[in-house]
């Protein structure tokens, strides 16, 4: 068949390539495990400030992460009053950042 050919861009019926494609896994990694919850201390829009760093000021939760690998962390970032984005662990599973000296002011329902 030559490339300009009229039969070039034709499909015949019942082979549509797009029935083909394999189709995304709900669960890429299936362990037979059900997955365990993480236990977040902060959210996004939470007020902070911490305890032993005064000179910070309060600060805001503008960001939180959790990651889906076994033995996962959980973070969370703050932009503190100083103008300093400052990132802690925001797990209770973990030393969460309640124990480092974080402590939640007022909860912003988003």
């Amino acid at each position: 068949m030559a490339l300009d050919s009229p039969e070039m861009g034709e499909e015949k019926e019942g082979s549509s390539s797009m029935k083909n494609l394999p189709q995304k896994l709900k669960d890429p990694f299936p362990s037979g495990k059900p997955r365990v919850e993480q236990h977040m201390y902060l959210r996004v829009g939470d007020r902070v400030y911490h305890e032993k760093f005064k000179p910070w000021g309060g600060g805001i939760v503008i960001e939180t992460w959790d990651s889906d690998l076994p033995g996962r962390a959980c973070l969370v970032r703050i932009l503190f009053q100083n103008g300093k984005k400052r990132v802690f662990d925001n797990s209770y599973d973990n030393t969460c950042c309640y124990y480092t000296g974080i402590i939640l002011l007022t909860r912003i329902e988003l």
